[in-house]
């Protein structure tokens, strides 16, 4: 198994052994990994009354570590859950995902004009990201709590980041032995090597405060009189029907609204695969096709809206290419069966974790034919199935916006060497649980200097 990317041994792993699902011991522990779309539907979602529980995790549950056991993504399958779920859906439907496309469409033109005053100048993959990520946070951060981001450094953004980066630390099994050996917890805090345990317990204690903060800053607005409309200001005004303590009630509330600007990190990343695919594109087929499109139906005297998405299928499929073709959470966070059963002939016994290996399922040659290969034409077909991530609801509509708002505007030009030939990067993925590339590095260019002021005027 590569130690750094172990989604790709997955995925050799099955090819050798020709299985869509493998078995692995790791100190009495089962291990069920799942290379394929139809192992996960039969398992997860035919199954799912066994299947929906969350592994736990020493260093994110224990009460003395993390102790962040309630967050919604990774917690166990219990009535809290299913009430957190409950709240979130409310603002995840189809009728109620309209009432962001404001502000989706206020942070794109708002980043399209950030570029602009790049200048023309090489920027790096690290500045790229921190704008996308802007972005995302600005957009959720006016929905979820009415707050108007301020800049890069603004502790809205940077604090819950931070809580969710250390999250995902602690529920990777290899970065805490405790994961692995939970009786660690007990050993008392002055025996040698213990570090870990005080570095749990201050982020545990950190996340708690930015979850509080974030939410009070809400409830200071509506009391001054001078909130903007929110999901936490709709969920405050809705708090004495649900049957909670007051205790509960705000605890759930802090939960479900970092839990929602949570949904925004896969997003980054697949902004950033977009983006590696139209540097190496350019100036070919794919990108001058999108582009004709979005010319063709928004024409050159106004920036793209969400409702000219129905009329750009290319571009949606472009959207659906970029989850396949580079998936943005390679393993998916494991789920654990909660008894015994079996799967054509092999037990999967209670206690098991379930690994789903999403890059297994994009790179299936019987469902993806040529799949390394980047080709959003292969989505023609209605049959074929999207990548998982498209469960996208809220995020499909402002990942629609950032993308099609870059190709109607800009072209990302690769830098150019000493005897100015452009420089196409290569890009991989860093060892983290969520995608990040290899440093590079691109320009941005306006088409032309009528997309210049339409970036300029904003409209």
């Amino acid at each position: 198994m590569p130690k750094a990317f172990e989604h790709e041994g997955f995925v050799e792993m099955g090819k050798e052994l020709k299985s869509d699902i493998i078995s692995l011991s790791f100190f009495g522990t089962t291990i069920i990994v799942l290379n394929s779309t139809q192992a996960t539907t039969d398992l997860l979602d035919k199954r799912s009354n066994i299947y929906s529980d969350r592994n736990p995790f020493a260093a994110f549950r224990d009460p003395r570590l993390l102790n962040w056991s309630t967050f919604i993504p990774a917690s166990r399958y219990d009535n809290l859950h299913k009430k957190h779920r409950r709240m979130m859906h409310t603002w995840l439907n189809k009728q109620a995902i309209p009432a962001f496309h404001p502000a989706h469409q206020r942070q794109a033109r708002d980043f399209l004009q950030r570029m602009l005053q790049t200048k023309g100048e090489v920027i790096t993959s690290e500045y790229l990201g921190k704008e996308f990520l802007r972005t995302f946070s600005g957009t959720l951060l006016q929905s979820i709590y009415g707050y108007n981001l301020q800049s890069l450094d603004d502790p809205f953004m940077t604090k819950p980041q931070e809580a969710i980066d250390r999250l995902v630390q602690t529920v990777t099994p290899s970065a805490f032995m405790v994961n692995t050996f939970p009786a660690l917890v007990n050993l008392p805090d002055w025996f040698p090597g213990t570090q870990w345990k005080r570095t749990l317990r201050q982020w545990g204690k950190e996340k708690d405060v930015t979850k509080k903060t974030m939410v009070d800053w809400t409830k200071d607005q509506i009391a001054a009189g001078v909130s903007e409309p929110s999901i936490v200001g709709s969920f405050l005004a809705e708090m004495d029907k649900w049957g909670q303590t007051q205790d509960e009630a705000n605890a759930s509330i802090q939960e479900v609204a970092i839990g929602l600007l949570a949904g925004g990190t896969d997003t980054v990343g697949i902004l950033f695969i977009g983006g590696e695919w139209k540097i190496n594109k350019l100036p070919d087929r794919e990108l001058s096709k999108a582009q004709e499109e979005i010319d063709s139906v928004v024409g050159t005297d106004r920036l793209p809206t969400v409702e000219d998405q129905p009329n750009l299928p290319y571009i949606r499929r472009i959207m659906l290419e970029c989850a396949r073709w580079q998936p943005v959470i390679p393993l998916a966070v494991p789920r654990r069966c909660s008894e015994d059963n079996e799967y054509h002939g092999y037990l999967i016994p209670q206690g098991a974790i379930i690994k789903i290996c999403d890059r297994a399922i994009s790179r299936n040659e019987d469902v993806y034919p040529d799949p390394e290969t980047f080709n959003p034409d292969r989505f023609l077909d209605s049959s074929l199935p999207p990548a998982p991530v498209f469960g996208w609801g809220r995020r499909d509509s402002s990942l629609f916006l950032m993308i099609v708002s870059m190709l109607a505007t800009y072209n990302i030009v690769p830098p150019k060497d000493d005897a100015g030939n452009f420089v196409y990067p290569t890009i991989r993925s860093q060892k983290f649980a969520v995608f990040r590339p290899t440093p590079f590095e691109c320009t941005f260019v306006p088409r032309s200097d009528l997309h210049k002021e339409l970036i300029r005027n904003g409209t």
